[in-house]
């Protein structure tokens, strides 16, 4: 089980960096007029390519086949809106208010690890999550000058986010982590493909590239999430809490590539994050013994 813990982390490690590639390559390609529907479509054969892998290994039906559909499929209708979600509020909204919202998933995590998973609270947890609400709070330092309407709405998909987790986690034998993560990403692609035909949209190579790449990084980010989330069958919530660590990446990447820096408060904040992180990991630890 301890073994678990370290896989399941370092999937999750793994996932976050993927997912801020893929924000920052959606962040240079937002202003060209490609919508969320464009996106997706001509980054489907990074999603496809994972059923076909399968059924020329002639595996495909043992990851799909479930002894319950309707698991999968709600939680393949869940995800629906939350692209749509993700680029509305982005042209609405700055990203610091949209990142610090959008980091609110682990506290609908811990709540549902109490009250659905009915998995047991520790100081560490408590302290994990408090660090990571801090230090996210810190990095970004939103202004939150008034009120937005589509801040609810970050917040509605944070919390759609958590609740496909928690399905994975808590239905983790009814069927495969693949099948969740075909199943999961279905349902937008089927979507994305019938608004493209009603609005299509010609790319040029470069972008086409971009989007291969970010729609690769997103792809492994989900598989590596659903994997995890699926394995953690006792520790749902301390390991929730290491999705703060996305906030770190973003700053490396920031650095590195957009020669954003660091005031002292927010290095303060990145500090916090990684303490965060790394208080997860015993009180994951903690859980499994209390159980």
């Amino acid at each position: 089980m301890y073994k678990n813990i370290i896989v399941c982390s370092s999937l999750i490690f793994i996932a976050q960096i993927f997912f801020v590639s893929n924000d920052a390559i959606i962040n240079y390609l937002s202003p060209k007029g490609i919508e969320f529907y464009h996106f997706i479509f001509y980054g489907s054969p990074a999603f496809f390519i994972v059923p076909l892998y399968f059924f020329f290994r002639g595996e495909l039906k043992s990851k799909i086949v479930a002894t319950n559909y309707f698991i999968p499929i709600i939680r393949g209708i869940i995800f629906l809106p939350i692209p749509f979600f993700t680029f509305i509020c982005l042209k609405n909204i700055t990203l610091p208010e949209f990142t610090t919202l959008n980091m609110s998933s682990p506290i609908f995590a811990v709540i549902i690890s109490i009250f659905i998973l009915k998995e047991k609270l520790n100081n560490l947890i408590i302290s994990s999550l408090i660090f990571g609400i801090l230090g996210v709070y810190l990095v970004v330092q939103p202004g939150f000058e008034s009120f937005n309407p589509f801040f609810l709405l970050v917040l509605f998909s944070a919390f759609l986010i958590t609740i496909t987790t928690m399905i994975v986690n808590k239905y983790n034998k009814v069927i495969s982590a693949i099948g969740f993560f075909i199943y999961g990403g279905l349902f937008n692609h089927i979507l994305a493909l019938i608004l493209f035909i009603y609005d299509p949209l010609i790319i040029n190579f470069q972008t086409f590239i971009l989007i291969t790449v970010a729609s690769i990084f997103i792809n492994l980010a989900i598989c590596f999430i659903t994997i995890a989330f699926y394995r953690a069958s006792k520790f749902f919530g301390s390991l929730s809490c290491l999705v703060y660590l996305q906030i770190f990446w973003s700053i490396i990447f920031g650095l590195t590539f957009f020669d954003e820096h660091l005031n002292f408060i927010a290095t303060i904040g990145a500090l916090f994050i990684i303490l965060s992180g790394l208080i997860s990991m015993p009180a994951q630890y903690k859980q499994i013994e209390k159980q």
